[in-house]
């Protein structure tokens, strides 16, 4: 059975196991949605006459399982469940997208243009260089149940008659409260588990203190590579180190940073990203394939994968 078919009969199985106080009115609508880096989420809409909310329940994890050998009517009995779940959250949960409601949620997240050509292009971004970019998210729920943001898509941007550049600045400066920068060292990371947050350090570590691998991120862990285009991060970073740096998209939630001392070819550091992306990292989350540089002394942060063509300006999907 082909996923569309799969989703054709979740859809009519729905409507029969639905009671009928839910169904009367209802259309359900099956809907392919897409995500960060292109990704492409299928599903069903839930739409009632009588209520402004239509909730969507994804299908493609259940598809998946029923491929593995899973029962379809017990997978939909579990979708059925989902969805009557869905409904007081729904009414408990409305959603004003007023600037003023959203602008202290507001927080940013960092794509690679080239992978993200049909999201980009109904999302209103802000280009950084290096065929990266920044949209604006409006965290909703950050907590011990999930984090869950939403993105602020053209749409929204045009209905609610933000300005986007206000937008942009609020989200920017915001994002560097909600979501504050963390630089702590690799090894004590991985042994520890906890570390210094180097973005507090006043003075540069010592020469010899200095260690062979960072990670970048936010306090929460969520899509914290953004925080390497906060103001000042990069700068911060060269100062604690005391040196220039290369760095590593280890994926959307965070970056690697490399001192110049550790003295690792830029061709291996190229290779170790490469081949995460495509063994190691999941679609969703790969943020790029290529490395950047960071010289402490000019202050510039310029592409530095091997052989890339650096004065190459990436194509843009229309809307900046």
């Amino acid at each position: 059975m082909t996923r569309d078919e799969f989703i054709s009969r979740v859809r009519k199985e729905l409507m029969e196991m639905l009671p009928e106080e839910l169904t009367k009115g209802m259309e359900i609508q099956e809907i392919t949605v897409t995500k960060s880096n292109d990704q492409k989420h299928h599903g069903l809409t839930f739409r009632k006459e009588t209520s402004e909310a239509a909730p969507t329940i994804y299908l493609d994890d259940a598809y998946a399982r029923f491929t593995q050998g899973e029962d379809l009517h017990t997978l939909t009995a579990e979708l059925k469940d989902a969805y009557i779940g869905s409904l007081g959250m729904q009414e408990s949960q409305k959603i004003d997208f007023d600037y003023d409601k959203i602008k202290d949620k507001l927080t940013v997240r960092l794509l690679e243009i080239k992978r993200n050509r049909d999201f980009l292009s109904d999302t209103p971004y802000m280009t950084v260089g290096h065929g990266l970019a920044m949209v604006c998210d409006i965290k909703m729920r950050d907590g011990d149940e999930g984090s869950w943001r939403a993105t602020v898509t053209q749409s929204m941007l045009e209905s609610q008659h933000y300005d986007k550049r206000e937008l942009f600045m609020a989200a920017m400066d915001n994002a560097q409260l909600i979501d504050p920068p963390i630089l702590v060292d690799m090894s004590q990371a991985l042994f520890t588990h906890e570390g210094e947050n180097l973005m507090k350090r006043d003075e540069p570590l010592a020469p010899e203190d200095v260690g062979s691998m960072y990670i970048l991120s936010n306090a929460g862990g969520m899509l914290g590579s953004a925080a390497l285009f906060y103001p000042d991060t990069r700068e911060q970073i060269a100062q604690v180190l005391g040196e220039s740096y290369t760095v590593l998209p280890s994926s959307q939630h965070e970056v690697l940073i490399i001192p110049d001392s550790a003295g690792i070819p830029r061709e291996d550091l190229a290779g170790m990203v490469k081949q995460a992306n495509e063994s190691v990292v999941e679609a969703k989350d790969v943020l790029s394939d290529n490395i950047f540089h960071y010289d402490r002394d000019e202050k510039k942060f310029e592409l530095a994968t091997p052989q890339a063509e650096k004065g190459s300006r990436v194509a843009e999907p229309g809307r900046s």
